[in-house]
């Protein structure tokens, strides 16, 4: 099974809204699509952020982290981080360590600034947001549906 690690503005932007690409990259993985990965990190700023700015969709982060029941990897040492630290911001660093050292299919995120194209060709991870996965799942499946 694909295993797909995604960062928190994702899980933050769907739990927040019932629609756009954040919300149904979780719903693929409920449904058992792909498997979702995550750092401790990444559980830890969800839980952060959506108390402090959404706290009206934290029942939804608790019930769909359940439903989904992700792969929670061990955040990455400060050496494993530190090494990534000149292609991305020091803040990304364990993101990007914690994506790498999994061995995902791919890493989602919405912060566009700091994943880049070049992080992705230096870290050798398909990086995408999730409009972008939507888009490649919606032209496998198209593609799936038209050969039959």
């Amino acid at each position: 099974m694909r295993r797909i690690f995604a960062d928190s503005s994702v899980l933050i932007a769907g739990c927040g809204s019932r629609t756009g690409a954040s919300h149904a990259v979780l719903i693929m993985a409920e449904i058992g699509l792909f498997k979702l990965v995550i750092s401790d990190q990444v559980l830890e700023e969800c839980d952060r952020n959506i108390r402090k700015k959404i706290p009206a969709a934290m029942p939804i982060f608790t019930e769909l982290l359940a439903a989904i029941n992700p792969e929670i990897q061990p955040d990455p040492s400060l050496e494993e981080s530190s090494q990534w630290a000149a292609i991305i911001e020091a803040k990304d660093t364990p993101i990007l360590a914690a994506a790498v050292l999994a061995n995902v299919d791919r890493l989602l995120s919405l912060n566009t600034k700091d994943f880049t194209a070049e992080v992705a060709a230096q870290s050798g991870l398909i990086i995408q947001t999730p409009a972008e996965f939507v888009t490649e799942i919606r032209e496998i499946v198209g593609k799936g549906l038209s050969s039959t």
